[in-house]
Formats: structure tokens, C-alpha cells, sequence
């Protein structure tokens, strides 16, 4: 694979990728080379938590906060929130609930 993804920015903020189409088929794997094969261009949706283990993390970025705004909205510090989004946290069914009662509201 290559190094020349193009970075796309919105609002300050990486907002999406461009890579190189064979570095596409590497990472998209059999189904992409099928297509390929056969002449077809097909839509591959971008599943998130397919990239992203933690589920916390995914859960707020499925929910377009920040990790101020949950903060906020959990009453706890950014930091907390940095935390249990890190890579080895194990989040409890508790939490993960209060999370998910937390992103319900606006």
C-alpha cells in the first residue's frame, strides 16, 4: 500500500479520505476484486465499528458529539470521556447503557 491518501477537510476537520483504488481493493478485500472482475462499480458502505473497537467511541461518533459534548451531557470531564475511549478499556453494560440514555438526549 502507498502513502498518498488525500486528506478531504470540512469545517477544520478531516471529514474523508481519497485512496488510491488497488490500495482500496488491499483493504476492501475479496468482495472489491469480484467486482473488479467483473466490470461492476459497487457502493462499499464505511461500517465504523468494523475500524474503531472501543464502542463508546463509536456510539459518539455515530452521534456527532464531540468528547466535550458527551461530557457534558454525562456530567463527567473531557478527559474521562478520553479515557474510556481508550483502546484497552473494557466498558461495562452499565455504562455503555448511561451512555446510550445520555446520546438519546438533545
Amino acid at each position: 500500500m502507498t502513502d498518498k491518501a488525500q486528506v478531504i477537510f470540512a469545517n477544520g476537520k478531516p471529514a474523508f479520505v481519497v485512496i488510491p483504488y488497488d490500495d482500496y481493493v488491499v483493504l476492501a478485500g475479496a468482495k472489491a476484486r469480484r467486482s473488479q472482475k467483473s466490470g461492476q462499480h459497487e457502493f462499499v458502505p464505511f461500517v465504523l465499528d468494523e475500524f474503531i473497537r472501543n464502542p463508546i467511541r463509536v456510539l459518539r461518533i455515530e452521534a456527532e458529539l464531540n468528547q466535550s459534548q458527551l461530557a457534558k451531557r454525562l456530567g463527567v470531564s473531557q478527559g474521562y470521556v478520553s479515557r474510556i475511549e481508550g483502546r484497552n478499556y473494557k466498558a461495562s453494560d452499565r455504562l455503555l447503557a448511561r451512555i446510550r440514555t445520555a446520546l438519546k438526549r438533545k
